[in-house]
């Protein structure tokens, strides 16, 4: 009996050991200096401070064109968006792509301050920050709250919406697999203990990215290095629990009606982290909506299906282009009467894909130059 019991404490004690060592040699955080050699379009990062929060962000395009503002999902970067960035510039805008407070080579404070309205308050400082008056939010998964939020909290600043996959509500919480991860991630003391294990290696980092897509064989070496590179560190794992824990976005579905921009609703056709049928609410929430579901697609489709998604999004904008620009101060009542006339009909994915010639330069709303003194150097 004493050998058993010796050997159960050996045992014991091994797994102590092996947990205390994932946890100790887990790195603090990321610097972008010592990946930039492995990062998609490296050229294209600065860093600025924002409400005594240090952004990374990517920009692209020419100063003066109308802003796409890219917001990326919970646990993930702006390398989300690295094969939509440059068409999207080409097409004419000015694409500014951040990493959220918390994720990717943004700071990662151990404070509480990871609501949704939190992010969102950051962005928009984001913008004021580079003398952005107003641009159109694309966001996926969580990104699409933090651009709902935007929406709702500072309506002159935002022109139009795209929402991706688009998390509105709390529903997440209960699908699987993520409801399991939230479970563990949001009961004290076992978030804090499991959180950094299910993060810890490569192998956990591979499956549970899996999950976010139907093709599989997009998920290669390289997208996983890019995910799991901050993740598996001490502060991104604070960020990433910390954010699940104050994950409440109930109320933002229950403000949808105050949205009056136009709206493009993009699904991918398989997304199990929130299926479809989510995006038939949100469809049914925003009467004003364009929905468009793209087949054999899931959770993030500007990385599976980059070119569908990056032509939805110039369609979309274009065709907004075309329409009267209002002033600031009768922005709501033009959205208003916008909302009202809107038919509300499906985009159909073989028109939208189509380049649209009807938008000219002298239709794209107007955009005040980022000053230079609001950029800073990549370098650190």
């Amino acid at each position: 009996m004493k050998a058993k019991q010796w050997l159960a404490a050996l045992g014991g004690a091994t797994l102590a050991g092996g947990l205390a060592w994932q946890y100790l040699k887990r790195p603090r955080d990321v610097r972008w200096i010592d990946y930039v050699g492995e990062l998609p379009h490296p050229d294209a990062s600065r860093f600025t401070v924002v409400d005594g929060v240090r952004l990374h962000y990517q920009e692209f395009g020419a100063p003066d064109a109308p802003v796409l503002l890219l917001l990326h999902g919970y646990c993930s970067s702006n390398y989300t968006w690295k094969d939509v960035v440059e068409p999207l510039a080409a097409a004419g805008y000015r694409v500014i792509a951040p990493d959220l407070k918390g994720f990717g080579f943004s700071e990662k404070p151990a404070d509480r301050r990871y609501h949704v309205q939190d992010h969102a308050q950051l962005v928009i400082g984001l913008l004021d920050r580079l003398g952005i008056e107003t641009a159109t939010f694309v966001g996926n998964s969580f990104g699409g709250a933090v651009a709902l939020a935007c929406a709702l909290m500072w309506a002159s600043r935002v022109t139009g919406l795209v929402l991706i996959d688009a998390a509105y509500n709390d529903a997440p919480l209960r699908q699987y697999p993520f409801s399991l991860y939230a479970r563990i991630a949001r009961t004290w003391l076992v978030g804090e203990a499991a959180v950094p294990l299910l993060m810890a290696t490569r192998q956990t980092s591979e499956t549970l990215l899996r999950g976010f897509f139907h093709d599989q064989q997009v998920v290669t070496p390289e997208r996983i290095t890019a995910y799991f590179r901050a993740l598996r560190t001490v502060e991104g794992q604070r960020a990433a629990l910390t954010t699940a824990r104050q994950w409440d976005l109930n109320w933002i579905e229950q403000e949808l009606s105050g949205i009056t921009v136009p709206v493009l609703i993009i699904w991918g056709e398989y997304d199990r982290s929130i299926p479809v049928t989510l995006g038939v609410r949100l469809r049914a929430r925003l009467p004003q909506a364009e929905f468009v579901v793209i087949p054999d697609c899931g959770h993030i489709p500007e990385e599976e299906r980059p070119e569908e998604t990056t032509a939805l999004i110039l369609d979309f904008c274009r065709r907004q282009a075309v329409r009267p620009v209002p002033s600031l101060a009768a922005s709501a009542t033009a959205a208003l009467a916008a909302g009202a006339s809107s038919t509300g009909a499906p985009v159909n994915l073989a028109v939208a894909v189509q380049p649209d010639t009807s938008a000219s330069a002298d239709t794209t709303p107007p955009h005040t130059t980022s000053p230079q003194a609001a950029e800073e150097s990549p370098a650190e």
